[in-house]
């Protein structure tokens, strides 16, 4: 099994005047499982490229210090070899996914390796039978969901059979189920086959439950290599750079206790050894734009507003700003609607989480918002425009929409020019689109990147960057899809707050597609739940989460603390008069 040696490593992208990563150090042993985190664009995707050698092999730019795999140079044998030690998962699946049948996909990199046929089918059913996709060989792959393709990513480098696993954000474009299962996978693969793993990622409260090390990245710097046990001992150097931290360890330091839990059964262990002065302690809450917390879902359980009883509330016209009227839609040359029935009304100043799995058709539904995509049946009205009978152009300027790949909106040389290019093309003055380009740099926390290229920052900053310019023409309508992929915790929450303030000062309204239950109770003044392309549920947050069996339709998880504060609601006050709340 391999062991990692990182010894003052340094690197410089070609187009950056700063170093991407400044004298890392660090060891990693066989079999380790490492969780590393840190704020975007600090270092992390970088990093996990100098150790499967795409750096410096597959990139420009000046390397310096060493990564030794096996005590042997990463640098200094060719990457055919490290890609049979290293393997390399993206963040996104579509990335890495270049076939049309899956086992046509798998098999592309062992035959590279001139591998013999019947070696090569032996391992492609192993892998598919690692990553939950037996009977998946003749499948193709543009059917798959999100989940699915990633597992297929997933079974391409457990193919290859490689003693070092990379992941970099596997999990960002997965519903929490599918989240759980690829999680479950790479647990198995570095329990069963002793596999070293090394995860980047912002999830943290889903990925350092399996993790017995972490790794704290700032500024290409590694602030922090912890045991797990002591990882969370002190949150403050998370918060400080906007990381997310494990919630109940969060709930655990609150309450005063010294040990970090990171699952709800470990918490309960914990919480169940009484503290002084606890009683005089509260749970979080999760703050919801309407004032209510999340602490008052149990109390509006048996009122959970349906979708019927939803849009039976009367609304003003000259509110509505969008509207769709029994929406059905159906790709061509399939059999199947992808939206089914689908009605509501979004009225001006709301900020409306459209939630559900992978497939369930959120993102369809978002297309259809801005004239990108028609029904098949119904319409969809944007104030006042049947979009059948307009293009998107019409739209532009009122409607502004940032998709889940940012890649897909960036074109410009930087980062100022592309913010800029749209109220260019409205033809707006020069002293108009510098004032524009003024207010909106400091607001998505882009000033020292103006003058980069877009395609030379981390995912996050590309995020950014695309929410910019489709904010800086000021739309009345914007939608965003997926808007935490990439992101960590600070620039996450002052996007959003960013977003609210702008809504409650200008009556403006957001509508973003999202599985992050924490950003939607916290922001959201609605939610609309999709199950399989029906709306199954129209109402507020705190409602929305009320029911379990509800969430279970849409694959979603309510947040640890909830699920505490529910047991604590059905505990006698006598029981947990000294002690957090415990579950019965």
């Amino acid at each position: 099994m391999a062991g990692i040696e990182i010894e003052d490593l340094h690197f410089t992208y070609p187009s950056r005047n700063t170093s991407t990563l400044c004298g890392i150090e660090a060891e990693v042993n066989p079999a380790a499982f490492i969780l590393l985190t840190g704020p975007t664009g600090c270092g992390k995707s970088t990093l996990l490229r100098t150790i499967n050698g795409l750096i410096p092999h597959a990139s420009g730019g000046k390397l310096s210090g060493s990564v030794r795999v096996n005590g042997t140079t990463v640098a200094e044998q060719p990457i055919a070899v490290t890609c049979q030690q290293v393997g390399l998962l993206f963040q996104n699946p579509e990335e890495q996914l270049f076939c049309i049948i899956v086992e046509d996909e798998i098999a592309f990199g062992l035959e590279n390796l001139g591998l013999p046929s019947h070696e090569i089918r032996r391992r492609i059913d192993s892998a598919l039978m690692q990553v939950g996709l037996a009977g998946f060989r003749n499948r193709q792959i543009a059917s798959l969901s999100s989940g699915q393709k990633q597992r297929v990513a997933l079974a391409c480098v457990c193919a290859m059979q490689p003693q070092i696993l990379l992941l970099d954000e596997p999990t960002s474009y997965l519903d929490p189920q599918a989240t759980h299962d690829i999680l479950e996978i790479i647990r198995d693969l570095n329990r069963q086959l002793g596999i070293t793993v090394i995860v980047a990622g912002h999830q943290v409260n889903e990925i350092a439950p399996l993790s017995d090390r972490v790794w704290l990245m700032d500024n290409g710097k590694l602030v922090s290599d912890l045991p797990i046990d002591r990882a969370f001992a002190d949150l403050k150097p998370y918060t400080r750079l906007g990381v997310q931290v494990p919630e109940l360890a969060e709930v655990a330091e609150q309450f005063g206790y010294s040990e970090r839990p990171l699952t709800l059964d470990h918490a309960l262990r914990v919480f169940s050894n009484p503290i002084q002065d606890s009683n005089q302690l509260q749970l979080p809450q999760h703050e919801t734009s309407n004032g209510l917390s999340s602490s008052d879902a149990s109390s509006s359980e048996d009122e959970s507003p349906d979708v019927t009883s939803a849009q039976a509330n009367p609304v003003n016209p000259d509110d509505v700003l969008a509207e769709t009227q029994r929406v059905a839609f159906r790709y061509p040359q399939t059999s199947v609607d992808v939206l089914k029935d689908i009605s509501f009304q979004v009225k001006r100043g709301e900020i409306v989480a459209i939630m559900g799995a992978n497939g369930s058709g959120k993102t369809t539904l978002l297309l259809h918002l801005i004239a990108l995509l028609r029904p098949s049946g119904g319409q969809v009205i944007i104030d006042g425009q049947d979009t059948r009978r307009c293009k998107p152009r019409h739209l532009a300027g009122q409607v502004g929409i940032v998709f889940q790949n940012p890649d897909l909106l960036l074109q410009a040389a930087t980062v100022a020019e592309e913010i800029a290019f749209g109220p260019k093309n409205f033809k707006l003055s020069r002293a108009e689109v510098e004032e524009r380009l003024g207010e909106i740099l400091p607001m998505f926390d882009l000033q020292t990147l103006k003058t980069e290229a877009p395609y030379a920052l981390s995912r996050g900053q590309r995020q950014r960057t695309a929410v910019a310019a489709s904010f800086s023409l000021y739309p009345d309508l914007l939608l965003l899809d997926e808007p935490t992929t990439g992101q960590d915790y600070y620039h996450l929450q002052q996007l959003m707050q960013m977003l609210d303030s702008t809504v409650t000062a200008q009556n403006k309204t957001v509508i973003f597609c999202t599985h992050d239950v924490h950003l939607t109770l916290k922001y959201a003044t609605r939610v609309l739940l999709l199950h399989r392309g029906e709306l199954i549920f129209d109402g507020s947050p705190d409602a929305a989460f009320a029911d379990p069996e509800r969430l279970e339709h849409a694959s979603l998880v309510p947040p640890l603390t909830m699920q505490l504060r529910r047991s604590q609601n059905d505990t006698s006050p006598s029981s947990h008069e000294n002690r957090p709340p415990r579950n019965r």
